[in-house]
């Protein structure tokens, strides 16, 4: 509304560096259709909100913001820049573990799904088939193995007086799971 009475005055003119008025004519058509108009709102815009260009208080806290804000611009680039060159690798490689134990458990299942439909097709047949022969041979061997080491760790003592004996050289923890063993193969 103040603009139409300023509209019926006349104009004056003033006297600017090119340069500025070619950065004002372009910023001008960005905001209003006159130059005056775009003059009239900046000047409002500064009294309204009480700010003066002058003011070194104002300065010194846009000063300091856009500081802030160059810091915060560099920590953002910083943890970019440390994900992709740190936890990605990590991430990736934490993946492809759990990915190695979902196939191992996967084929576990497998496996022993495969020798229960094995031991059931024997039961079917009473007899001893070829994966059955081979289980048993499996299982002998890993029994034999696991009574030599034991029979290594056997000793004889003799004593000065009295009979002689066998000694039995095992720790306590490996006595124990061997006996955990033998109980679940039962």
């Amino acid at each position: 509304m103040e603009f139409k009475k300023k509209k019926k005055s006349e104009f004056s003119a003033i006297s600017i560096n090119r340069i500025t008025v070619r950065r004002y004519r372009e910023f001008s058509q960005k905001i209003s259709k006159s130059h005056t108009l775009t003059l009239d709102l900046m000047m409002d815009f500064f009294e309204e909100a009480n700010i003066s260009p002058k003011d070194k208080y104002l300065m010194d806290h846009m000063g300091f913001e856009h500081r802030l804000n160059k810091r915060f611009d560099y920590i953002e680039e910083l943890l970019r820049r440390m994900e992709q060159e740190q936890l990605r690798p990590t991430h990736d490689k934490l993946k492809k573990l759990f990915e190695y134990a979902e196939n191992d458990q996967k084929n576990r299942k497998e496996n022993l799904e495969f020798e229960k439909r094995m031991f059931e097709h024997s039961m079917k047949k009473d007899k001893v088939t070829q994966y059955d022969n081979y289980i048993l041979k499996e299982n002998w061997g890993k029994q034999r193995i696991r009574i030599l080491k034991l029979l290594n760790q056997v000793t004889l003592e003799k004593p000065r007086f009295g009979i002689a004996y066998f000694k039995l050289d095992i720790e306590q923890s490996d006595l124990e799971s061997l006996k955990e063993v033998l109980r679940q193969e039962l």
